[in-house]
């Protein structure tokens, strides 16, 4: 088989003339045209054989690829479950930590009232502490005042008697 060997159709054998001799066809031209069909025979033979062998790597292929597709699917579908799962258990985990979170500000809620009333009893204490320390210093004060008033008679009693004398 040479590599220039011309492709040849059905049209072209059917449309094929020879020149004729005395004896006939030329040999060599006959010859030499059944010699291209030969080869073009022979080339589409192998090229047909290569197909074949081309197809079934294909096939193999295909059944690679769908062997592989099947494992990804049922990969997916696992990290699907899988996925499923985490999210169920941090919505879990969610709400157990909104629950503790609750309970934690409601004792702290609880705490800061129970504080709140202590410190107006507190407040109470103080303000009834403080008024006492009011009246105390308001007694003193008039105490003060009465004295210092007492002083002044005294002393304009005294002031009258150095006056007489």
């Amino acid at each position: 088989m040479t590599n220039n060997s011309i492709k040849i159709s059905p049209q072209d054998i059917l449309s094929q003339e020879f020149k004729t001799k005395i004896k006939g066809y030329d040999k060599e031209e006959v010859k030499n045209f059944l010699l291209s069909i030969s080869e073009s025979i022979e080339l589409e033979n192998s090229e047909k054989e290569n197909s074949k062998k081309e197809l079934e790597q294909l096939k193999i292929n295909i059944n690679k690829l769908e062997k592989r597709e099947n494992v990804l699917r049922d990969t997916l579908i696992s990290a699907q479950k899988f996925s499923k799962e985490i999210k169920n258990n941090a919505e879990r985990e969610v709400q157990l930590i909104i629950k503790e979170a609750e309970m934690r500000a409601e004792d702290i809620v609880n705490q800061a009232r129970e504080r709140q009333r202590s410190l107006n009893g507190e407040i109470k204490n103080l303000k009834f502490k403080r008024k006492e320390i009011e009246n105390d210093l308001l007694n003193m004060l008039n105490s003060l005042k009465d004295l210092i008033e007492s002083y002044r008679k005294e002393d304009e009693e005294f002031d009258k008697i150095e006056f007489l004398g």
